[in-house]
Formats: structure tokens, C-alpha cells, sequence
């Protein structure tokens, strides 16, 4: 089992340089947690669920106890107050990819030259499209579609999604944030991740963030990339 890096962004109106706080504070204590419960006992700040696996119950667990440490210090300096951040990210388990979501940023999977969005966007207008009082084309026009239904550290339970995706060789999943995938339709992704002969992570996520500043994109615009085959498992 191997543990994939995180991806987050920020949430909420708070002054430089406390902008990467909410951030830092997300990964280091959901990577945290995942290392320290593997190698010792500790207090898990919730019970272990029987519908989950033994890697989604850790990273809820993790993502639990860095919206309480977020909150947490929010509360005690008052200039940090209103912070918050998205996450995904997400463990190796066997032949599953167990993840965990808040906010909008996005997990896709590219699998035999086809694209898939395994996250549900946590955000006004993401609910809007699954409704079916936005499309997708009125969606990426609508002036409110930064606004968050969830990010840690905006709420003590804030909604939290796990996904436990298969695992095949030749799969490429992409962890984006949403100055990515705001800037650059699934198919335009997917046509970039194809593109690269040489199957380079490196040259996929160089290209994918260029592509999103060309077409205007102006928002973070965060790339992580895996890649599976028979042999190994790659990350970038």
C-alpha cells in the first residue's frame, strides 16, 4: 500500500501569508495520521466503519482530524479565521485506488483512450448540473461556480465523499484542482494526457497546466499524475 499526494487549494477570504496555512495544515496531518496508525497505536477521532475499507477508514479518519486542527486554530488566532481548503487524494490499496474528496477539486481516471470524472464536485454549481437546472455549458459561464458546499475547516462536519476506483494496467489518474479543470474541457484533458508517446507524467502535467493558462485560466492550477502497468506504478 502506498500512500498518493495530496491535493489541495485554498478556501475562504484571509490575508498573505496565512493564504498556505489551511493547506499545510490539511496534508500534514491526513499524511500524518495515515503514517502513525500504521506504525503505532493512536486515537482514531472516529470509529472505524464496516462499509469502508481498512484505507478509506484511515483517510476519513485523517481528513477528520485536519478539519478539527484546522478549526482548531482558526479559533485561537483570529487572523486565520475563515480559512479553509479542498483536498483529494488517496491510498493504493491492492488493486483500488481508495480516495477521499472535499470541495472541488478532481479525481479523473484515463482508461483505453476514454475519460471519467470519479469525483463529485462539492460546489453550488456542481449540485446545480446533478439536479438538472444547469447544463454543463451554462456551468462553466455561471458566475457563482467558485462558490464551495464543502472544504475542511468550513464546518465541523463537512461532507466527505470516499471512492475506491479499480486499478487496471495502462490506467492514468489525474488529481486536478479547479483552475485545471475550469480552463480545459474532459476532452481536452484526455486528448493531452494521449498525446504524450512516451507516457512521461512530467510532460502530461507541464502540458495540461499550459494548456488551462492559454485558454485563460487564472485560478491555482495544480497537477498530480499516476500511472499503472504489469511492472510498476509511477507517480509525478
Amino acid at each position: 500500500m502506498r500512500t498518493v499526494s495530496f491535493e489541495t487549494r485554498n478556501w475562504g477570504c484571509f490575508s498573505w501569508p496565512m493564504v498556505w496555512v489551511a493547506r499545510r495544515l490539511a496534508v500534514k496531518y491526513v499524511e500524518g495520521f495515515i503514517t502513525h496508525s500504521r506504525e503505532k497505536s493512536v486515537k482514531w477521532p472516529t470509529k472505524s466503519r464496516p462499509d469502508l475499507t481498512t484505507e478509506q477508514n484511515r483517510l476519513l479518519a485523517g481528513v477528520l482530524l485536519a478539519n478539527r486542527r484546522i478549526r482548531e486554530m482558526a479559533r485561537e488566532d483570529t487572523s486565520m479565521k475563515g480559512m479553509g481548503t479542498t483536498l483529494v487524494g488517496g491510498i493504493v490499496e491492492q488493486d483500488h485506488l481508495a480516495t477521499v474528496n472535499v470541495g472541488d477539486s478532481r479525481l479523473y481516471r484515463v482508461r483505453e483512450n476514454k475519460i471519467g470524472q470519479i469525483t463529485v464536485d462539492h460546489s453550488l454549481v456542481g449540485e446545480k448540473r446533478r439536479n438538472g437546472t444547469l447544463t454543463d455549458e451554462e456551468a462553466k459561464r455561471h458566475p457563482q461556480k467558485h462558490i464551495l458546499t464543502s472544504a475542511l475547516g468550513a464546518a465541523e462536519k463537512p461532507k466527505i465523499d470516499l471512492y475506491l476506483p479499480d486499478i487496471l494496467p495502462g490506467d492514468v489518474f489525474i488529481i486536478c484542482s479547479d483552475g485545471v479543470h475550469n480552463s480545459l474541457e474532459d476532452d481536452e484533458i484526455l486528448s493531452v494526457v494521449c498525446s504524450i508517446e512516451d507516457g512521461s507524467l512530467y510532460k502530461m502535467g507541464l502540458s495540461l497546466v499550459l494548456k488551462a493558462k492559454l485558454a485563460g485560466g487564472l485560478d491555482d492550477m495544480t497537477v498530480l499524475l499516476l500511472s499503472f502497468d504489469h511492472e510498476e506504478k509511477k507517480e509525478s
